[in-house]
């Protein structure tokens, strides 16, 4: 794909994420928009490649967006666990602790956003989830029910997912 602001060809090697020109570091979606007045009526055999582009950018924005929601929520499984295992030795105090489980909580919640965000559920799944995220052992549920269904998007799209997430 070739970046319309700074005319950088993208190579099978770059490490960018796919929305993202990997020299200029603009998103196509917005270089596009940018470059769309300026650019002179094409015809419409020329358009229907630049409709696909737009699409399959999208599609890696949403990628992306599963992808760190799934780290995410990964990192906050294994946190939780360091944190009770922290809890029991009780190293810090009561109301310490409280903090770091709300904090934990709130960055799962994220990572439920992002997932659900990229996989297009609606605004009322989203709630659903998030709200399920605060129920014991439900929680748990939801969050590998997620992980599942990010893990299946992400290899369909030929990402490598591992244990401790994606990467492209």
């Amino acid at each position: 794909m070739k970046c319309l602001r700074c005319g950088y060809e993208r190579g099978p090697r770059d490490e960018a994420p796919a929305w993202q020109c990997p020299s200029c570091k603009v998103a196509y979606v917005k270089a596009s928009a940018a470059a769309a007045p300026v650019a002179p009526p094409e015809p419409a055999s020329k358009r229907e490649p630049v409709q696909e582009d737009r699409e399959d950018i999208e599609s890696g924005i949403q990628e992306w967006q599963v992808a760190r929601g799934q780290k995410v929520l990964i990192h906050c499984i294994i946190l939780n666990f360091v944190l009770r295992a922290v809890d029991r030795a009780q190293l810090f105090p009561d109301l310490v602790m409280l903090g770091f489980y709300m904090l934990t909580a709130a960055w799962s919640l994220l990572g439920v956003v992002r997932i659900c965000s990229g996989l297009q559920r609606s605004q009322g799944q989203k709630i659903l989830f998030m709200v399920l995220t605060f129920f014991p052992l439900i929680n748990l549920i939801v969050l590998v029910y997620l992980s599942v269904k990010a893990t299946r998007l992400l290899r369909d799209a030929g990402w490598s997912v591992g244990l401790l997430g994606a990467r492209q």
